[in-house]
């Protein structure tokens, strides 16, 4: 099974994209898609049952999609918004032993002010987003190739 985890504010603009992009994928078998405000460690059991972990969100300082490999983290403290991708494979490992292979995808963002819209980037962002997900979970090559014109 695989894994698509949205993070992200709706109530923050540009926060919120990772939630718009996962909300708007096609329901497939063997994936299990979440949205979520931040990542908590509840989340570690549904990982330790994962093949692959992709968490979707929002990055300030990206100018075009970012997909990067994500390894435990070695200090698995924290709670709230301390808590990174890392952390959470960190509580899946020590959970189940196991830790599924993990994956950032960064969607670029400019503005967290309060309000429920994207930036004019950002919603560009979104079908890219989106195309690049598919691709990930299609294990279609490159998720972002052909992505940075779209």
């Amino acid at each position: 099974m695989d894994v698509v985890i949205g993070i992200g504010n709706e109530l923050r603009g540009d926060d919120g994209v990772g939630l718009r992009v996962v909300r708007g994928l096609p329901s497939r078998p063997y994936v299990t898609t979440v949205a979520v405000h931040q990542l908590t460690p509840d989340l570690a059991e549904l990982l330790s049952e994962a093949e692959r972990v992709l968490f979707v969100d929002a990055h300030a300082r990206a100018t075009t999609l970012q997909l990067q490999a994500v390894a435990p983290s070695e200090f698995a403290g924290g709670i709230g918004h301390s808590v990174v991708p890392g952390t959470l494979l960190a509580w899946t490992a020590a959970l189940s032993g196991r830790v599924p292979e993990g994956w950032v995808l960064g969607i670029p963002a400019q503005t967290f002010d309060v309000g429920e819209e994207l930036s004019p980037e950002a919603e560009r962002a979104v079908p890219a987003a989106r195309r690049a997900v598919l691709k990930w979970l299609d294990r279609a090559g490159d998720p972002l190739r052909d992505e940075e014109d779209a």
